[in-house]
Order: C-alpha cells, then sequence, then structure tokens
C-alpha cells in the first residue's frame, strides 16, 4: 500500500494524466498473481493501485491549489511585514533593557489594568487564542479543510514560537508586573512572576493571524487583525504583561507568520466566491 502510495504521488506529479499509469493498472499486478486465487488477487491489487493514485491526486491537488482553486504567491509584502516584526521586537528590547520609556510604559500599564471589572469575561475568552495550543489546533482545521500549506506553516510556527521565544527572553530579562508594581490587578490567574519579555500570547496570536488573514476575503480579513489586538490588549488587562512586552510578543509573531508565508506561499488574490 505504501509503495504504491509513493509511485502514484510521483507518477502525478511528473505527468498530470492519470491514464499514464500502465505498469498499475494491471499487467505486473497480473503477473505476479497468477495462480489460484489469481483473479481475486489482481482485483484487490489494481483496487489498492486505484486508491493510491487517487489518494495521492488528492493531496497534490491540495497542496499546489487552495479549495477554491486559487494558486499560490509568494509577496513582497510578506518580506515588509517580516522585517517590519522583526524591527519592532528589536527596538522594544533596547527600549526596555534601557528602562528609556520606563515611566510611559508603567502608566499605558495601570491605565488599561484598571479598566472596568465587567471586561473580565471578554478578554479572558479572547485571551485563550493566544495560548500554545491554538497553534496546532488551527493547523488541524486547516488540514481538515484541505488547507494543507496553511497546516504545515502552522505546525512550523509552533516551533519557531517555543525556539525564539526562549532566546528573545535569553537577550532581555524583564520581571512581571506584579512584582515590579504594588497595585497590579491580576485577573484569570495571570502569572504573578516570572519573565515578562515577550508575550508569548502575543506571538502566538499574530503569527496565526499573518498565516490565516491571505486566506480570508474582502472586509472578512479585519476579523483576525481584530481579534489580535484584542489578545494584546487583554494581556494587560489582566496583568501579565507590559504594553512593550506585547508589542515585542506582535513583532516577533509578525516575523514568524510573515517569513513562513514567504516560505509556502498564499493564496492568490480573486474576486471569485468562495
Amino acid at each position: 500500500m505504501i509503495t504504491a502510495l509513493i509511485t502514484a504521488l510521483t507518477s502525478a506529479f511528473l505527468r498530470k494524466r492519470w491514464k499514464a499509469y500502465p505498469l498499475l493498472g494491471g499487467t505486473e499486478v497480473t503477473a505476479m498473481t497468477t495462480g489460484a486465487a489469481g483473479g481475486s488477487a489482481t482485483a484487490t491489487a489494481a483496487g489498492r493501485a486505484g486508491q493510491a493514485r487517487k489518494l495521492g491526486g488528492r493531496l497534490i491537488r491540495w497542496w499546489f491549489l487552495a479549495p477554491d482553486d486559487r494558486t499560490y504567491q509568494r509577496r513582497r509584502a510578506d518580506a515588509v511585514m517580516a522585517a517590519a516584526g522583526l524591527g519592532v521586537l528589536v527596538v522594544c528590547g533596547v527600549l526596555v533593557a534601557n528602562r528609556t520609556v520606563l515611566g510611559t510604559d508603567v502608566a499605558v500599564f495601570r491605565w488599561i489594568n484598571h479598566w472596568p471589572g465587567w471586561l473580565y469575561a471578554p478578554m479572558w475568552t479572547a485571551q485563550l487564542s493566544g495560548v500554545i495550543g491554538a497553534l496546532p489546533l488551527v493547523a488541524g482545521a486547516a488540514l481538515l479543510g484541505r488547507r494543507l500549506r496553511l497546516a504545515a506553516a502552522l505546525a512550523a510556527a509552533t516551533l519557531l514560537k517555543v525556539s525564539l521565544e526562549a532566546v528573545a527572553k535569553m537577550f532581555v530579562q524583564r520581571d512581571r508586573p506584579a512584582q515590579t508594581l504594588p497595585d497590579v490587578i491580576l485577573r484569570g490567574q495571570s502569572a504573578a512572576s516570572g519573565l515578562s519579555f515577550p508575550s508569548g500570547h502575543a506571538m502566538v496570536i499574530f503569527a496565526i493571524t499573518a498565516l490565516v488573514a491571505p486566506y480570508f476575503k474582502s472586509w472578512w480579513k479585519v476579523l483576525p487583525w481584530a481579534l489580535a489586538a484584542t489578545v494584546c490588549l487583554s494581556r494587560a488587562y489582566l496583568g501579565a504583561h507590559f504594553p512593550l512586552d506585547v508589542a515585542a510578543g506582535a513583532g516577533l509573531g509578525l516575523f514568524i507568520g510573515s517569513a513562513l508565508n514567504l516560505v509556502f506561499g498564499v493564496p492568490t488574490t480573486s474576486t471569485a466566491s468562495g
């Protein structure tokens, strides 16, 4: 079964026609299965080969075409966004390390952190989309939706998030707000200690947004970006991060998502419905 699948994938990609499979159709299979049960064995082998060809064709189509038949492209805009995200991370890191705008950062944090209590439910719900498990969850949804490239990019983003976040924490080490300020309101079991720079939630949601937004059409593209902004605000509201921590996480997430868009490509712009 595995050999037949590999053969079918390779032949479909090179020849692009199903009729170019004489060896899988039955000639060699018939020669190998002559005997008492030759007829049934031949039919079984031919059926398996046909299933392999069918599966191989679907995988190839799903990889090279989006479900609405759009092709994939690599955009210059993604290179610009990746560079911009990395720049935001570096600038925030320098400001935090040198304590350049510490007073402003703290003032903005306190303002957001002391917003009304009735915002807790929507803010806490929104921040769930920034947990590390959201990346493989969205990858699984993309796989079920036959968006193989998006699923692969999201899986890669999961690994990059963990590794690049660790590197960033090595260069810039900053305590959580509750460790440095006396009047922090901690909500929803937010972390009271540990390293705060950069925000992992902001990384995750901006990586997801950069990857999935090209698959949306017209004004629907605004929705993932609006959710990303809400998650960033929620981290300060819940008392987990300073604004510069969140901005740095957003920049690093944008870098990850945009860089992976350059690697895997995104669907071409189309006015067709779907």
